[in-house]
């Protein structure tokens, strides 16, 4: 039995098929944002959770205006979900990233795997007691229960308020209530972790109570009067619950906080009434959140300012912060459907793709978005959008994800389970053009909706023959007749589906690249590819007819479109489908050897030689290298280095340098190459160690600094080596041997060395002679290669038999 490879599948499986971003091409609208009109396309949608999706759109206006928009969506349906703060390092300051912050809290069934940077935060102060305020948020925050800081404050700060059933609110409440002592006389409750006559709290003259993830003491003094105590039952957020004192009152403020225990602070009139209490009093607490009548009870609080939208109606609020009315990166939590559904959003500012917005921008947004309810929170470099499963979705305007105050999240409740029991396209939908080919992505995730693999493998496709052709099990090729149609995916007994529309016409098509380099070595399948509206992407070369200009320099497969390198020269393929033609410059270089000098007999005047920690320098041609001679002296950075562009011939897989230091010592060497038409490209290759007077080889892999398969990375330039070197001793001379600056081909196989050329330089000469008696004394490793009379024995008959190797007279 014989068995063939239909032509197709061969170029299929050597195409460089990458994703299609179609999304956005069947996903484009118009809105409207204070009044101008943006493009919308989606360049992302995806599940990312349990009953949760994310969505990255891109804005552009008629005057060239961008935006860059992201947000989750929860539906808080999902009985697996759930919404929870979390302050940085668990106390009220410290400052920890928005992913750090998920990562330290997940445990099994407890997974943050959704979240957002909350509120803003103080970014400098010292507490009285010597403690950073840093990170410590500024508006009221409370975490499960725990009470991290609760201000009267309501006219500032607006609160995202989630109470024990999880119903969610947004509005600016007013935190207060009353503290009665044992006598029946009452004060006005002013705060919780906040300071005497804190700006904007109007606490003044009323009690504050402090605990344990404050900043150690109160940090307050002038008049009042504080107590130690501890709650009889649990420290309640809103409602009456009892405390205990445990200590005389003190007038000398800023008392220290017992660990698991409180300090109750009277400032100004409420001081009598604290003053009035012993040991062992009971006072009731009475702590309250409402807003226009409204009492709730918070579990989770973060703050925010200002509030951006109610019931679907952008808020004129920008008078309420000073930075508002300025373009900024934003960062937003929303609601809507009554907190049905909640929403995480940021907008990228400060960057050449995303101006940033104001807050009616960001509100009118939202309400695009669906969103009814929203309030804005901490921007600028703060505003962050994590997933677990796909990292920061945002491009931070710092540059990497900074180091917040406290986050919100969504958290899923659901059991840890590894098995796929669902799977989506990563695209949601697809225009693709005539012989257009592509390879879907897909996303697995288990039972309960998580996302468990963001490369799930194994999946294969089938679609209506009218549609188009299915190539390997894997890759759709758009060569039917219909112009709609679903693509189905299978992973076992699991399906889905994904729309697909058939658009655009041939005169589309064209090779992607303009030339390319071939080594006769390797068969290269052309790209072709097709542009659909702003889109680009990969079509079937099967789909035209090849020739050659020439077949002496490269052959073309006539239905493949895989082209051969078969002598040096240029010629041009020429590709054509219908009345569209196209060529392709194919420019063939054959390696001649395993090894190639890059530059043989080297010109020194045509390199540039700079050097710190050194002076009095030469140099000098030596065969395929250079020698360089220079008298040592001090330096900060001792380095040398050798500058001369030089195009590498045909596609090198190594780019090698064969150095003997002689008695200089350096740390490294860096390789300043550069790919076709891209920046020069630095790569360190650190020596394990370096031995004075011993030749070294120094490799560097294409694959390691570009990406080696792509074509029109070639061809590829040596621009410069740098030796960056250890200090050297002032006045002595030294001289370091460039044996050879060198290009590798894996295709072409060593040529076998010479019997007797025991140092590996390609001559039968006196210097092997050397390299045997120190092998035979014992100064060098012996190699088999050294045994030339085969008697298994090394001695001074293999010196006799070498020599008359090099005499001729063997």
């Amino acid at each position: 039995m014989t068995s063939t490879t239909h032509p197709t599948m061969k170029i299929i499986s050597t195409l460089l098929l990458a994703a299609i971003a179609a999304t956005s091409a069947t996903a484009s609208s118009t809105w409207n944002v204070i009044g101008t009109d943006y493009k919308v396309d989606t360049l992302f949608y995806n599940q990312v959770g349990p009953g949760t999706t994310q969505t990255s759109l891109k804005f552009t206006s008629a005057a060239g205006n961008q935006l860059r928009v992201f947000y989750a969506t929860m539906d808080m349906t999902n009985p697996y979900l759930s919404l929870h703060g979390v302050v940085a390092t668990d106390m009220l300051a410290g400052n920890e990233r928005i992913s750090a912050m998920a990562q330290r809290k997940s445990q099994p069934g407890r997974r943050y795997f959704v979240g957002v940077n909350a509120d803003f935060f103080m970014t400098s102060g010292t507490a009285s007691n010597g403690s950073s305020k840093v990170g410590s948020p500024v508006g009221s925050t409370v975490v499960d229960g725990v009470v991290y800081r609760a201000r009267n404050n309501a006219t500032n700060y607006k609160q995202v308020i989630v109470d024990p059933q999880g119903q969610i609110y947004i509005n600016p409440f007013h935190f207060g209530g009353t503290i009665t002592g044992p006598d029946g006389t009452t004060a006005q409750l002013g705060g919780i972790n906040t300071y005497a006559n804190e700006g904007a709290a109007g606490n003044a003259n009323m009690v504050v109570i402090y605990n344990d993830r404050y900043w150690g003491s109160t940090n307050a003094k002038g008049t009042c009067n504080e107590v130690t105590a501890v709650a009889i039952d649990t420290f309640k957020t809103a409602g009456a619950f009892k405390m205990v004192v445990t200590c005389e009152p003190s007038s000398a403020g800023d008392m220290k906080i017992p660990d698991g225990a409180y300090v109750i602070h009277g400032d100004g009139t409420s001081a009598s009434l604290i003053g009035s209490l012993h040991t062992g009093d009971t006072v009731t607490v009475n702590p309250s959140w409402t807003f226009n009548g409204m009492a709730v009870t918070p579990y989770n609080v973060i703050s925010g300012n200002p509030k951006i939208l109610a019931d679907g109606v952008t808020l004129n609020s920008e008078a309420d912060r000073g930075d508002a009315n300025t373009q900024q990166p934003r960062a937003a939590v929303g609601y809507s459907d009554g907190g049905k559904k909640v929403y995480f959003f940021v907008v990228d500012g400060r960057s050449t793709i995303s101006s940033g917005v104001r807050t009616t921008a960001l509100a009118d947004i939202m309400r695009y978005a669906g969103v009814t309810d929203a309030v804005n929170e901490d921007g600028g470099g703060s505003a962050i959008l994590y997933t677990s499963t796909l990292g920061i979705r945002n491009v931070p305007s710092d540059g990497t994800e900074r180091a917040d105050g406290n986050g919100f999240y969504c958290v899923s409740s659901a059991p840890d389970d590894s098995v796929v029991s669902q799977i989506r396209y990563i695209d949601f939908s697809l225009q693709a053009p005539h012989y257009g080919i592509y390879a879907p992505k897909f996303y697995g995730y288990n039972k309960y909706g998580m996302l468990i693999d963001r490369d799930l493998k194994g999946v294969t496709l089938s679609c209506d023959p009218k549609l188009g052709t299915i190539l390997g099990d894997t890759t759709f090729y758009a060569n039917g007749s219909a112009t709609s149609g679903n693509l189905v995916a299978h992973y076992g007994d699991v399906t889905c589906t994904m729309p697909i529309a058939i658009t655009g016409n041939i005169d589309g098509i064209s090779i992607a690249l303009d030339s390319v380099v071939n080594d006769t070595y390797h068969p290269y399948t052309v790209e072709v590819q097709s542009t659909v509206g702003n889109h680009t992407m990969a079509i079937n070369p099967a789909a035209l007819s090849w020739t050659s200009s020439d077949e002496r320099v490269v052959t073309v497969g006539h239905d493949t479109g895989v082209l051969q390198g078969v002598a040096d020269g240029t010629a041009w393929v020429i590709g054509k489908v219908g009345d569209v033609v196209d060529s392709l410059k194919v420019i063939v270089e054959k390696p001649l050897a395993h090894v190639m000098a890059i530059d043989p007999n080297p010109d020194v005047t045509t390199w540039k030689f700079t050097q710190s920690g050194g002076k009095n320098a030469t140099q000098q041609a030596n065969g395929d290298g250079i020698t360089y001679s220079y008298t040592g002296a001090s330096s900060r950075a001792p380095k040398i280095v050798l500058t001369k562009a030089l195009r590498l011939w045909s596609l090198p897989d190594t780019v090698r340098l064969r150095i003997n230091p002689g008695e200089a010592s350096f740390k490294n060497v860096v390789f300043g190459l550069r790919a076709n038409g891209q920046n020069v490209a630095y790569h360190t290759v650190t020596p394990d160690s370096v031995t004075a007077g011993k030749e070294m080889v120094l490799d560097v892999p294409t694959s390691a600094w570009t990406d080696a398969a792509n074509m029109a990375n070639f061809p590829v330039t040596l621009n410069s080596i740098q030796l960056n070197m250890n200090a050297s001793t002032t006045g002595k001379q030294y001289t370091i041997e460039f044996l050879g600056f060198e290009t590798v081909y894996s295709a072409v196989p060593a040529a076998p060395a010479a019997k007797g050329d025991l140092n590996a330089d390609g001559q039968v000469n006196m210097t092997d002679v050397t390299t045997l008696i120190n092998m035979i004394l014992g100064n060098t490793a012996p190699v088999a290669a050294a045994d030339l009379n085969a008697d298994s024995r090394l001695n001074v008959t293999d010196v006799t038999a070498l020599i008359a190797i090099i005499l001729g007279t063997e």
